[in-house]
């Protein structure tokens, strides 16, 4: 009995990961292509927060998309705020990524927020800094806002459909409520 309960263990990781797999390369091509067909040349952030909020499990995943969109947008708001207070001064960056780090950790309170945040913040402030231009880091804001919103939305969408094709007659969990 032991070992057909571990083989069916076996062979249940092995469908998740292939699904899994699928999703990703579902949702990676179409965001390769469809963001370069309208002329984004490096969709890398949309594939990035498409990977991160991608789960099998939609109750993993809706979670996930909102940390993700939520820690975008303070990292934007803070660094966008910097260079319109400030402009692009070489000495912003550390106390704007410090300040990033308290509002996440003392407003937002998701795990790893305190992480996230502030990279996107760094992101639109040294983008900011090396051109010189507080107008290149409200570009780059705006862009990463879109591309993250628009994989971490795929994603969700992608995990729902693949919980439904996997077991239409229940939830997304993949139990029946009995």
């Amino acid at each position: 009995m032991r070992p057909s309960l571990s083989r069916n263990i076996t062979k249940l990781r092995n469908i998740t990961s292939l699904n899994h797999a699928i999703e990703i390369f579902l949702g990676t091509l179409l965001l390769w292509v469809g963001l370069r067909g309208i002329g984004d040349r490096n969709p890398v952030w949309a594939i990035i927060s498409f990977i991160v909020v991608s789960d099998p499990d939609v109750r993993i995943a809706w979670p996930s998309f909102i940390s993700r969109f939520m820690n975008t947008l303070v990292g934007c708001v803070t660094g966008v705020l910097a260079l319109l207070i400030f402009g692009p001064v070489e000495w912003i960056l550390p106390p704007t990524l410090a300040l990033t780090v308290l509002v996440c950790t003392n407003l937002i309170k998701t795990p790893g927020s305190w992480k996230i945040a502030p990279m996107t913040t760094a992101l639109v402030l040294t983008a900011a800094l090396v051109q010189k231009s507080s107008a290149v880091g409200f570009e780059q804001s705006l862009r990463r806002a879109e591309e993250v919103l628009l994989g971490s939305l795929l994603a969700l969408i992608l995990s729902w459909v693949f919980s439904k094709m996997r077991n239409p007659s229940t939830g997304s969990n993949g139990s029946s409520g009995k």
